[in-house]
């Protein structure tokens, strides 16, 4: 899952196929298609989630106490499927 984290604002959200903006508005992206994306906006930070390892959370997420982990990351800078796009 591709995620975008403004530094500005603090937003982190994901992608759809219609752009999405965080709060402040100096961020925004979109999926092209199921694996390609874009993005804009000089303070974002390109992030992903593991799926499989979101998906194995979800199955051993406990009733109480500290909650499950799971695999989150910042895309490199210089990624073929993420790509930043000229404002």
């Amino acid at each position: 899952m591709k995620l975008l984290l403004c530094l500005e604002c603090g937003d982190l959200f994901n992608l759809d196929y219609s752009i999405k903006k965080c709060s402040c508005g100096k961020v925004e992206g979109k999926y092209i298609d199921n694996i390609n994306a874009v993005y804009k906006g000089g303070v974002a930070v390109p992030m992903g989630i593991s799926n499989p390892s979101l998906l194995e959370a979800i199955r051993n997420q406990p009733e109480k106490g500290m909650g499950e982990e799971f695999t989150a990351f910042t895309i490199p800078k210089k990624c073929p499927t993420f790509i930043k796009q000229d404002q």
